[in-house]
């Protein structure tokens, strides 16, 4: 006689009955799909027949049971993409280096070692070293004590250009700073006036040009040639003197034809060009000429256009441009004047 199940039958069976063996209640269908255990592994409720299982759900924070089978998705369904979870950062990136290393007193990353520290670790620049004898943030004594990690840490991060104040926003690495900042467009150069004395951004020469100076500081021309004289009295043979400058607009460039005499009795006369490279990049060449009024007689010199970097006294003392002595100024002075030309010429591309 078979044995009893736990499972209660709604009507009772006679005794000593036989009972046939109840069909399992149809299934109600689920979202959740159901595990059946194949039949080595069933287990049934002593009719013969197996048990099926819904499926467990897991504790919460625990794992799925082991035998819940994924549904698989329908062919006819996209899959559900996975959600992207963030990364959690393994790096430090360049803007947090910087704020560890800026100087308190600048506030700015220093620029060039060595980097200063207190005894509690915090940092001073060289440049501001000399300025403070007390730790900016904690007051402790400020002695000569490097701040190697720091030092090593700078080593690696890209560095400002030092012009950053007048509207750079280039950074490279150290060993490629010194040739940006020869050539950046916002370093500071000469005045193409003589004159004045003040440093202006390359980037904003022609400005400084319009809003600081008078019209009548400069001859504007337009185009590569240009002819005319300089007033030369008799005491101006005794004084070191200037004489206002040329601009010529050519070729989208802009040149400056400059002249002055030194109180040793010689006369310079050179060209500026208004562009960001060194006058050994520049496309062009210039001719200087002093001539005599019949044109008979000229004194020429031929070179290259000179950079803004360069001062009076530094072109005075590299010898370019045209030079030549009181004697020879006078050989060309007539009625007041000293006639000159000049020629800008664009190098043919070989």
């Amino acid at each position: 006689m078979p044995k009893k199940t736990d499972k209660k039958s709604k009507d009772k069976e006679p005794t000593g009955t036989m009972k046939e063996p109840e069909q399992p209640p149809a299934q109600t269908p689920s979202s959740e799909p159901s595990t059946v255990l194949t039949d080595s592994a069933q287990p049934n409720d002593g009719t013969g027949h197996s048990i099926v299982r819904p499926p467990s759900r897991p504790q919460s924070g625990g794992l799925p049971n082991k035998l819940q089978v994924k549904p698989q998705a329908s062919s006819n369904n996209k899959e559900t993409p996975k959600p992207i979870l963030p990364k959690t950062p393994d790096t430090i990136d360049h803007e947090t280096l910087k704020d560890l290393l800026e100087c308190p007193v600048c506030l700015r990353v220093p620029r060039t070692t060595p980097i200063y520290q207190c005894a509690r670790g915090h940092v001073v620049c060289s440049e501001c070293k000399p300025k403070v004898t007390t730790c900016p943030q904690c007051r402790d004594v400020l002695g000569n004590i490097r701040s190697l990690v720091s030092e090593k840490v700078l080593e690696k991060l890209p560095a400002s250009c030092k012009y950053v104040d007048n509207g750079c926003e280039i950074e490279v690495m150290r060993n490629l700073l010194a040739g940006h900042e020869s050539s950046c467009d916002y370093r500071l150069v000469n005045c193409v006036d003589l004159a004045c004395q003040q440093k202006v951004s390359l980037a904003n020469l022609l400005t400084h040009l319009d809003s600081d100076h008078e019209t009548e500081d400069f001859v504007r021309v337009e185009g590569g040639e240009y002819s005319s004289h300089f007033i030369v009295n008799e005491e101006d043979f005794n004084k070191d003197i200037m004489w206002i400058s040329d601009q010529l607009h050519y070729d989208g460039k802009y040149f400056y034809r400059e002249c002055c005499r030194s109180n040793e009795g010689l006369w310079y006369i050179w060209v500026y060009e208004l562009a960001p490279e060194s006058q050994d990049t520049s496309q062009y060449t210039c001719q200087i000429s002093i001539n005599s009024r019949d044109g008979e007689d000229s004194l020429t010199c031929r070179s290259k256009p000179l950079s803004l970097d360069n001062t009076k006294e530094k072109i005075a003392e590299s010898g370019r441009g045209l030079i030549f002595t009181d004697s020879t100024a006078r050989l060309f002075w007539e009625e007041n004047k000293v006639r000159y030309s000049v020629s800008i010429l664009k190098k043919s591309k070989t």
